[in-house]
């Protein structure tokens, strides 16, 4: 063992009882900076183990920098894609550097069940979607039921709901299927555009074809008011009210007036027929392969990006409903929603045979929480810091 240790030595190699610096002969600055006491035998391996605990255990801040991307449906004038740029800032600050994000605007990576294919597979990293559009990677589907018809009176309402862990719990059998729920940002209350006649009571709707998402529950709730519901792509839709293929549509203000429906629709008439949800996804993949400040740094911008959204989305609805009449659209409101809301029994009959009376009946006592909580011409809630 000497002689073997005294040729080694000779030939330069290393000291009886030290190893080489294993980075190589470019490392041997960062060798020199070891102490000669972990160059030896076990000490040096018991080196190497602490090492690899900070080098590759999440949360330890020596994380790898990411570049991931996120995509929405909405063209560059929608109020989404503005709360975007700020999330993607935000992510960036709040991680130092470390997470950076690439956003595809306008549907560019594909329909909604395409992107939201791609994150459940981590093709893709986020998507903006709807509660109904990912339900169909639950075969229960029970994430559709927050988006029962008129279960709210007011924003607040619908905010405060939105961000209490009743509804997150909605979103936890979608993990199992690659797919992990951030937040609910804000899209408003949908309400009807056709090239047809006005709106004002459900009897103004028999036989008007309108597109709808493909969701059983907004399906549902157009077919209970005597509309027919053509479930599209919304890629397709403004070519399909162009050339009338359908009547109309159904949306929030901020997507009708971003895509520019007011072009080749003559009608709106405000139902506030549904709240529409808007949540945040992440792959699953990616979120597991995050350490713990990238994925707080994420999390942290987009409950940060909630409140900014929701009163965007109130501060705009007056003036994107001024230019749409000043460009030629005709918008009504309904004073009377009464019967639009009678009308939506049978969509609730529909709910309890699905998922059940009882929690039909749970969902309905959580509602009422907040209605109570945030009656109409009441305090206004916003986020968090308005509890």
């Amino acid at each position: 063992m000497k002689k073997g240790r005294r040729i080694m030595k000779g030939f330069g190699l290393f000291r009886p009882g030290e190893y080489p610096a294993p980075w190589g002969e470019g490392f041997s600055p960062l060798w020199s900076l070891i102490p000669r006491c972990l160059r030896r035998g076990s000490s040096f391996l018991l080196f190497c183990v602490v090492v690899s605990f900070f080098v590759f255990t999440p949360g330890t801040g020596l994380a790898k920098e990411v570049t991931l991307r996120l995509a929405h449906s909405e063209a560059v004038t929608n109020i989404r894609h503005d709360v975007c740029l700020f999330f993607v800032k935000r992510v960036n600050e709040l991680s130092k550097g470390d997470v950076k994000i690439d956003i595809f605007p306008a549907g560019a990576m594909g329909s909604h069940q395409a992107c939201q294919q791609q994150v459940a597979t981590g093709v893709l990293d986020f998507y903006i979607t709807t509660a109904g559009l990912v339900s169909t990677f639950d075969p229960t589907r029970i994430q559709e039921l927050i988006e029962l018809p008129y279960l709210f009176d007011n924003y607040s309402q619908a905010y405060a709901f939105m961000d209490t862990p009743y509804v997150a719990k909605f979103y936890d059998p979608l993990k199992a299927k690659g797919i992990h729920y951030l937040v609910t940002w804000d899209n408003g209350y949908r309400h009807l555009t056709n090239n047809v006649r006005p709106v004002y009571t459900p009897q103004d709707m028999k036989g008007l074809k309108i597109r709808v998402v493909q969701s059983e529950m907004s399906i549902n709730i157009l077919q209970a008011l005597g509309a027919s519901a053509v479930p599209m792509s919304y890629a397709e839709l403004y070519q399909a009210m162009q050339q009338k293929v359908v009547d109309g549509q159904e949306n929030p203000f901020m997507n009708i007036y971003a895509s520019k429906f007011y072009e080749v629709q003559k009608y709106m008439s405000l139902t506030k027929h549904q709240y529409s949800t808007l949540p945040i996804i992440i792959s699953e993949m990616t979120w597991q392969r995050l350490d713990a400040n990238q994925q707080n740094a994420i999390l942290k911008a987009a409950e940060e990006a909630a409140p900014m959204f929701r009163k965007l989305v109130g501060a705009n609805e007056d003036g994107q409903r001024k230019e749409m009449e000043k460009a030629g659209m005709k918008v009504n409101d309904v004073k009377d929603l009464t019967p639009f809301r009678k009308a939506q029994e049978p969509v609730y009959e529909w709910a309890k045979k699905k998922w059940g009376a009882d929690k039909v009946s749970e969902l309905l006592a959580e509602v009422e929480k907040t209605r109570k909580k945030y009656p109409v011409g009441g305090k206004v809630y916003f986020g968090p810091e308005d509890k």
